[in-house]
Parts: C-alpha cells; sequence; structure tokens
C-alpha cells in the first residue's frame, strides 16, 4: 500500500511540473511604455503609431480537473494577442493570466483600436470551480476519517 502511495505521489509531482510548463511558464515577454508610446514583444518594439488594431484569440484552456488540483493552472488564462500591424504584418504575444491582458487591453485602447469587449477579459470569481474545490476536500476530509 505504501509502494502505491509513493508510485501515485511521484506521478502527482511528476503531472504538475507538466502542468506548471504548459500553462504557467508559457507566455511572451511583454512591456507596454506609456511614455515613449510603444510597445516590446520578446525584445521587438513595437511603436503605437504602427499598430492598425489589437485582436485577441482565447488559446486551450485548462480543464476542470487541471484547475482543481493545481494551483499553476487554477488561475491561467491562455490567450494570445495579436498585434495587426500597418504594414500587414502580425506580432503575436501569449499571455497566461486574465488580469495582466486585462490591464493590457485597458491601457491599450487609449492609443490603439481594440475591436473587443474588454471587459469579459476582467477576472472574475468562478463560483462552480470553488464548489468543486470545496467538494474535493470534504471528500478527501471524509476519506481520511474513514480510514483512520
Amino acid at each position: 500500500m505504501v509502494i502505491l502511495a509513493f508510485v501515485f505521489l511521484v506521478l502527482f509531482i511528476v503531472w504538475q511540473f507538466k502542468l506548471l510548463q504548459k500553462y504557467a511558464l508559457k507566455y511572451d515577454r511583454f512591456k507596454i511604455n506609456i511614455g515613449e508610446k510603444y510597445v516590446c514583444v520578446n525584445g521587438q518594439k513595437i511603436y503605437f503609431s504602427e499598430i492598425d488594431h489589437v485582436r485577441v484569440k482565447e488559446l486551450p484552456q485548462p480543464s476542470v480537473v487541471e484547475k482543481a488540483l493545481s494551483k499553476s493552472a487554477f488561475y491561467t488564462y491562455m490567450a494570445e494577442l495579436t498585434f495587426c500591424l500597418k504594414d500587414g504584418t502580425v506580432v503575436p504575444c501569449v499571455f497566461n493570466y486574465k488580469g495582466i491582458l486585462y490591464k493590457t487591453l485597458k491601457q491599450l485602447s487609449v492609443y490603439v483600436p481594440v475591436p473587443t469587449n474588454i471587459d469579459i477579459y476582467k477576472p472574475r470569481v468562478s463560483w462552480w470551480q470553488l464548489v468543486f474545490l470545496l467538494g474535493v476536500i470534504i471528500f478527501v476530509l471524509l476519506m481520511k476519517s474513514k480510514a483512520g
């Protein structure tokens, strides 16, 4: 029984590292400089005057199980912000948190056309996830009390 628990623990830890790589560590370096009116995506400066518009595309999200059992996936919201330049080129930028995406879009909307409803990217508490997590905790506590 102890060996089975150890194997399960090792598999769980490996799974957690894979989730960390898949969601929490997957993002592009992004910086916005309002004073000098440019954004920097992975070291590439793009001035506001060069940007025609900005698009947002939702990427595959963590599953309910991943969100319930992993802190790195719980707060994750994967999205790609695409800067469509006036010369026809596009520069993609991956974000992994809704709050950072919302703040960025809010700042950019003053200077660059953002043809989307920015408020849908405002972070909110998801009650069904909290209820599911509470259910998992209660289930684990009940199993622990029956075993002991």
